[in-house]
């Protein structure tokens, strides 16, 4: 079978690795938070950058999340930088719960529950393992449709086509609620700043004013 855990989780492990997620996660979502805060754009551009960060997160293209926001972001006129940040919401934590998630729904829509059996860890460890043997496969042959073995025939047809018709939905329904989530946010933000600095430029000239009296 393609996923099979090497080492049997224990529950207290299983309770611990619950916890890290949850703190890892806060962890994440401050980070993000700070780093969109600092970006020179406009809130509908912001927004929609990282609307495409939170798609790119679940696709199952792993290791290239970045480049798919980026290219995203840009064809669409959204602000890159904020794409890349929000790429962030899929991160070693998340990414169990978002391809357990993903896979579910895909095999709620073709009619198949082959991952029943899994945790999210597995299968999550399982497609690494696997697509970086595609990338090696294509990188060093050229091609990993050609003599693909029944393992790889398996992992595509079982895992991959669910997880990514699950990944397509809920990253679309990800990415629409954050952008308008988000754009109003930002934009109170962007206005309380401006408001700040405008003062603060005030109380400069009036300290001038008098100090030259």
């Amino acid at each position: 079978m393609v996923f099979r855990r090497r080492e049997k989780r224990s529950f207290l492990k299983f309770f611990w690795e619950v916890i890290l997620s949850i703190k890892g996660l806060s962890r994440a979502i401050e980070y993000i938070k700070i780093r969109i805060k600092r970006i020179p754009d406009t809130p509908h551009k912001i927004s929609l950058g990282v609307s495409c960060g939170i798609f790119a997160s679940f696709t199952p293209f792993f290791g290239l999340h970045f480049v798919i926001a980026g290219i995203l972001s840009y064809l669409i006129r959204g602000n890159v930088l904020a794409s890349l940040i929000g790429t962030f919401v899929g991160n070693p934590i998340t990414f169990p719960f978002i391809t357990l998630f993903n896979l579910k729904l895909g095999e709620l829509l073709v009619g198949k529950s082959e991952s029943t059996k899994y945790d999210g860890g597995e299968i999550f460890e399982g497609f690494l393992d696997i697509i970086f043997l595609f990338y090696k496969k294509f990188f060093t042959d050229g091609s990993f449709v050609e003599n693909s073995s029944p393992k790889a025939t398996e992992f595509i047809y079982t895992f991959f086509l669910p997880y990514s018709l699950g990944g397509l939905i809920l990253g679309i329904v990800g990415a629409s609620t954050s952008y308008f989530l988000l754009r109003p946010l930002v934009d109170t933000y962007q206005k309380r700043r401006r408001k700040k600095k405008k003062l603060r430029q005030e109380k400069r000239l009036w300290r001038k004013k008098f100090e030259t009296r």
